[in-house]
């Protein structure tokens, strides 16, 4: 096993927001890996047995066999029954205003920190990586894995405009990763998306605030703009700082991806080769007003904050917005 601490980035926020192929770009990065949503492991993808994002099942994949080994001796169900009644008992949203102050921790918790330690650090030693991606989002669950014993976890916030999260959330998507080719990605309607992502985006800034673990912020829509300069920030505001040579190669707006051990998460985690980043303004076109103008309307302060308010011009959508990374929520 792996000794010392294990870097992890956390990939923190709202589904639909991008974070799959963030996360697969940084997992790219040589010595770094990712995960997926290792939040889905023990309670979805290993009971049903879900495909990797290496195309095998769960059960079969070379990769995370070998990380329970490590781990675990196995992923036997004990373990994965553990990881998540620790889960629900200490690390959902309802916990996060204890986590943040700094309240010694309950049985659970501690549980799931050492789970969670021995899952990375398995991790590293299986794929010989020094830096673990994981895409969970969820802010408590970030902030309950930040005080694990030799973790050093750093939280990246991911944000998208929250018209274009909601449309996403509302539209019919298959969800490849089930095995049986019928499940469908889950869906819910604009005024919950909408609260939901200012819920989440407002416990991110509580998480900055409290400085337990070092944060960044990134757009999607900069990452999508200029993937290499936007990447090359947030890394570096991290302390963890990637250079662009190390980062794949851009190309007529297209990056190489090659399969990874992802976990969960976007459909896209299954395509590899040349991926065309594009920002996907679908729902300026085909969102109903109704629908828009109540996201804008529950989500108006954030829109200003994080400089979405009113439709994107063509200069952002080319260049990009250079102070993304500095806009904070106003306290």
């Amino acid at each position: 096993m792996v000794t010392g601490n294990v870097s992890v980035i956390y990939l923190g926020g709202f589904g639909r927001s991008g974070s799959t192929l963030i996360e697969r770009v940084l997992g790219a990065v040589p010595g770094w890996v990712n995960v997926g949503e290792l939040v889905d492991l023990a309670r979805s993808v290993a009971p049903h047995d879900e495909l990797c994002g290496c195309g095998a099942t769960f059960s079969t994949c070379p990769v995370w066999t070998r990380v329970g080994d490590v781990a675990f001796g196995g992923w036997t169900q004990d373990v994965l029954d553990r990881i998540t009644a620790a889960h629900r008992a200490a690390a959902r949203q309802r916990h996060l205003p204890g986590l943040l102050l700094g309240r010694p921790p309950s049985p659970a918790l501690a549980s799931l920190r050492a789970d969670y330690s021995l899952i990375y650090h398995a991790v590293a030693e299986v794929t010989g990586a020094s830096v673990v991606v994981d895409a969970s989002k969820g802010p408590a669950l970030g902030q309950a894995i930040a005080g694990a014993p030799g973790v050093d976890l750093r939280m990246l916030n991911v944000v998208r405009d929250p018209r274009a999260v909601a449309w996403s959330w509302q539209r019919e998507v298959a969800r490849p990763h089930d095995v049986s080719g019928t499940e469908q990605m889950w869906r819910i309607p604009a005024h919950r998306a909408a609260a939901q992502w200012g819920a989440l985006q407002l416990e991110m800034a509580a998480v900055a605030r409290r400085a337990t673990a070092p944060s960044a912020q990134l757009r999607y829509e900069d990452f999508v703009a200029d993937p290499i300069s936007s990447l090359v920030a947030a890394t570096a505001a991290l302390g963890r700082p990637v250079s662009a040579d190390q980062l794949p190669a851009l190309n007529d707006g297209s990056i190489v991806l090659h399969p990874s051990h992802g976990l969960s998460g976007n459909p896209s985690r299954f395509r590899s080769g040349p991926v065309r980043l594009r920002r996907d303004e679908t729902w300026t076109q085909e969102m109903p007003r109704r629908a828009r103008a109540v996201v804008t309307t529950v989500t108006f302060p954030l829109l200003l904050a994080y400089g979405y308010a009113g439709r994107p011009s063509r200069h952002d959508t080319l260049t990009g917005a250079p102070d993304a990374l500095d806009r904070r929520i106003p306290t």
